[in-house]
């Protein structure tokens, strides 16, 4: 059983092994993330997909088109103020996202160059394309 004090005995050794990290290092992700150094050539990048008004936004000059770099990420985030939506790739088996209830997000990784069409699973009508170059 450990008591109050055991555990005030171990703060200083914790205290110790962070004074040892280099300053910024958890905020540059190289102890906490992938360790790939901001500003490299290989930094990954997270580009977002707004979902509202029954549409998939980008941006407002491609509204259903994304581009993006291999290993980058794409955020799809649900803005409607009621309705659920999902992001369903119907190319590659069904991947699908969950439902995505207002205000929620989903998010995938692209790893291989290519073209990846997408569609919301409960709206058919709602389309957008991820070109991965």
């Amino acid at each position: 059983m450990f008591t109050g004090s055991h555990v005030l005995k171990r703060v200083p050794a914790l205290l110790v092994l962070v004074s040892f990290c280099a300053p910024g290092a958890f905020a540059s992700g190289v102890l906490a993330g992938d360790g790939i150094q901001p500003g490299s050539a290989t930094t990954r990048q997270t580009a977002e997909v707004t979902i509202q008004d029954y549409r998939f936004t980008p941006t407002e000059f491609t509204p259903t088109e994304i581009r993006i770099k291999a290993g980058d990420t794409v955020k799809w985030i649900n803005r409607e103020k009621r309705t659920s939506h999902s992001v369903l790739f119907p190319a590659e088996n069904g991947l699908e996202s969950e439902r995505l209830f207002p205000q929620e997000q989903w998010q995938r990784r692209f790893t291989q160059p290519g073209s990846y069409s997408y569609r919301c699973g409960p709206h058919e009508e709602m389309k957008g394309l991820v070109v991965v170059e």
